[in-house]
């Protein structure tokens, strides 16, 4: 059985925020219907099992709860197959951003089977995601034309020499004034409920589901990215209310909360040294990159090449054409984004999951040999032309998405962050210790920076820190070792503030360890919320097959999927 424990913690944690609550018996259950949501074409036709839906209402404010705001939380649930099920467990994707409701519609059944099939699995909208009071800037789409005018150790994998861009200069007079934009218009348009999207609040509307499943009072939860931060905070709010809490790529809480995200990248030239050695692995006739040198290609000597190529653009920089969309930060100027952040976005972005990796090796074939072509060429305008084109069509066809909350991670992360900065200079420090962590850090960090300037702070956030923290159950963590964005040592970190807790290191490529599918580690998973064990210390699962035959196997099993279909 898992050990209940003591809340010894309690002396450094403010009481009114660590108290163990009873369970609250006097709220109404859940009223379990069959779906009939809006989701768009694309998603229905992927829904392949009945579902049922509820919804629950909670107040807007927290802090003053008898204001008489409420807001409804839409509830999404996969039943079990083994019946009568075992209890429920509650399921968030993170981002933050990302809709549990929808994501749960499509692929709750795979996350049911994972869990043994004695679960009913269910699914909610954060607030700011989904149409849970949606966190949308209708300035979005203005600010893409402003222009201002005017700490740890490296990885041991890192083969480049950190050939970064002048991210402040970036910060100074591109981002910082065509930001601001950005943050007045999401301030007018959210003015009244900016204050509410924070971490805490989702943690006190996840009690409340709780209570209304009318089971036992014990959360059990699965939660993987910033969903991660979503069930630490809690497991230290509410350590007497943990159930089950399966925590997959975690992120560290006080990076999170101080909003600098640093140890993001740590990772991430590992997960490209592993990329390397994957497509070497598989060879040739799946990844063209493996005799890139010849027979004697290693995964050294492509990073070395792509080192290379990265040198010579930081000390020649090639403009990416404006016609060209900047990723990840939006309100860069157009034509002032450079080619090197550019092409580590692509990378970092495409070593998310095994079904990308096809991709990306196409797309660095020409790179480490200078060739841009296919990136920021005639080609490439044409190609980013035609698919926003089909993108606005197939919109058309499909209808509203189901997740209006397009700027929910600012909404969210932003909210709970602690930093603000009133002018480029005060954030100096902050991006040293940023891009200290490896190679990767300029192509992402521009992410981050809107909470500097950011025009809420969440009604309330929880204060009582993260450190020897004894929950009722112990928790169970899991983390890739070549995750591009959730380094392990953050995991380990994690691990050693909650008494009991475990962790269990997944050899798979990926974000999240259902990318890089391991039979051993689904086991672990299973074993943990049907038996109430908990792996070996040091356990390691390795991914069932190399990560190209995965994606090769994952195209070939899609064409035939549609073929069946009459596509």
């Amino acid at each position: 059985m898992l050990r209940p424990t003591a809340i010894s913690y309690l002396l450094i944690v403010p009481l009114s925020l660590a108290i163990g609550l009873p369970r609250n018996d006097n709220v109404d259950g859940l009223d379990w219907k069959p779906c009939d949501l809006p989701f768009p074409k694309s998603r229905q036709e992927r829904i392949k099992e009945a579902i049922d839906c509820a919804t629950i209402k909670v107040p807007l404010d927290y802090t003053n709860p008898k204001s008489g705001g409420e807001i409804d939380l839409q509830l999404i649930k996969v039943n079990a197959t083994r019946q009568p099920a075992r209890a429920s467990v509650i399921f968030n994707p993170g981002g933050p951003g990302s809709s549990g409701v929808e994501e749960v519609a499509v692929l709750g059944p795979m996350y049911r089977d994972i869990l043994g099939g004695s679960f009913n699995v269910i699914g909610f909208d954060a607030r700011g995601t989904g149409r849970t009071i949606p966190f949308s800037c209708a300035v979005r789409n203005k600010t893409a034309d402003s222009d201002s005018g005017s700490l740890s150790r490296r990885n041991p994998y890192s083969q480049l020499p950190n050939p970064q861009v002048d991210v402040f200069n970036i910060l100074k007079h591109q981002t910082w004034h065509g930001a601001k934009e950005y943050f007045k218009g999401c301030y007018e348009d959210h003015k009244d409920t900016g204050r509410f999207y924070g971490t805490t609040f989702v943690a006190k509307d996840l009690l409340a589901i709780v209570d209304a499943l009318k089971e036992d009072g014990l959360l059990r939860f699965w939660g993987r990215s910033y969903s991660t931060i979503l069930g630490q905070t809690f497991a230290a709010m509410f350590p007497e209310r943990v159930g089950h809490l399966l925590l997959d790529s975690v992120v560290e809480p006080d990076g999170y909360y101080r909003g600098n995200w640093a140890s993001a990248t740590r990772d991430t030239e590992s997960a490209l040294f592993h990329f390397f050695e994957q497509c070497i692995d598989a060879g040739v006739e799946v990844c063209s990159l493996a005799n890139f040198t010849g027979t004697q290609t290693t995964a050294e000597s492509l990073m070395s090449q792509l080192s290379d190529v990265l040198k010579k653009l930081k000390d020649d920089p090639i403009m990416v054409p404006k016609e060209i969309q900047a990723p990840q930060v939006f309100w860069f100027s157009p034509g002032k984004w450079d080619l090197s952040l550019f092409i580590k976005s692509v990378i970092q972005a495409n070593l998310y999951s095994p079904a990308k990796f096809l991709r990306l090796s196409s797309i660095l074939g020409p790179v480490l040999v200078g060739n841009f072509s296919s990136l920021i060429g005639p080609e490439a305008m044409e190609i980013q032309a035609q698919t926003a084109k089909k993108a606005s069509e197939k919109q058309k066809e499909d209808g509203l998405p189901w997740n209006l909350g397009v700027d929910a991670f600012h909404g969210i992360a932003c909210s709970d962050s602690k930093y603000r900065a009133d002018k480029p200079e005060d954030m100096y420090s902050l991006l040293q210790a940023q891009v200290a962590q490896g190679s990767f850090a300029d192509s992402i960090s521009g992410k981050f920076w809107p909470c500097a300037q950011w025009p809420f702070t969440a009604a309330e956030t929880y204060g009582g820190g993260f450190d020897q923290i004894d929950t009722k159950n112990p928790i169970l963590l899991v983390n890739g070792k070549w995750d591009p964005v959730t380094p392990l040592s953050g995991a380990w970190d994690v691990s050693s503030r909650f008494g009991g807790s475990r962790l269990l290191v997944h050899e798979g490529a990926g974000h999240g360890f259902q990318n890089g599918v391991s039979k051993c580690t689904n086991e672990v998973v299973q074993r943990y919320f049907e038996r109430d064990e908990l792996p070996n210390l040091g356990m390691v699962c390795k991914a069932d097959r190399n990560a190209f035959q995965q994606a090769v196997d994952d195209a070939n099993a899609k064409v035939f999927r549609a073929m069946d279909a009459g596509e």
